[in-house]
């Protein structure tokens, strides 16, 4: 019984919250690609915080040697829901929620890109594959990330 508190508390990655389990193995760990569009570097960041009550994702964008675009979600749990916000650089804030299908991660919501921007709906899917994951738009186009830390 001991061993299998203990693993499992080791695969939480320090989570309080068990409806983020998800996430754990991104926690603790930054992940690179192409930036989407191409001529970049698109960088994310996952920690637990507040006890492992949430999780925060850092996002950069870095076009020859400068960051052109920043971000940052807050992952938490309302009525055993995953949501997120997320806010920009450019001043822009959404909205969503997320849930779990196997070893991908569904992402709906809806963003706008800067305060004076319409709202727009936000789809996407985070598939894992064998050497990180992989972002899947609406479109259908991937954007591959690799474990960068």
């Amino acid at each position: 019984m001991i061993a299998l508190v203990l693993s499992f508390a080791a695969a939480t990655q320090g989570l309080a919250e068990p409806a983020l389990q998800p996430f754990a193995s991104f926690i603790g760990h930054c992940w690179s690609g192409d930036a989407p569009g191409g001529g970049g570097t698109d960088k994310h960041c996952f920690e637990a915080v507040y006890g492992g009550q949430h999780i925060r994702d850092r996002h950069t964008v870095v076009v020859n040697g400068k960051t052109v675009y920043a971000g940052e979600a807050l992952y938490s749990v309302e009525d055993g829901a995953i949501t997120f916000t997320y806010w920009n650089s450019l001043g822009g804030v959404g909205h969503g929620s997320a849930s779990a299908a196997g070893a991908e991660l569904h992402f709906n919501g809806q963003m706008r890109s800067s305060p004076s921007s319409a709202i727009e709906p936000m789809k996407a899917t985070w598939r894992t594959v064998a050497d990180g994951y992989e972002v899947i738009w609406p479109d259908g186009t991937p954007h591959l990330m690799h474990r960068s830390d």
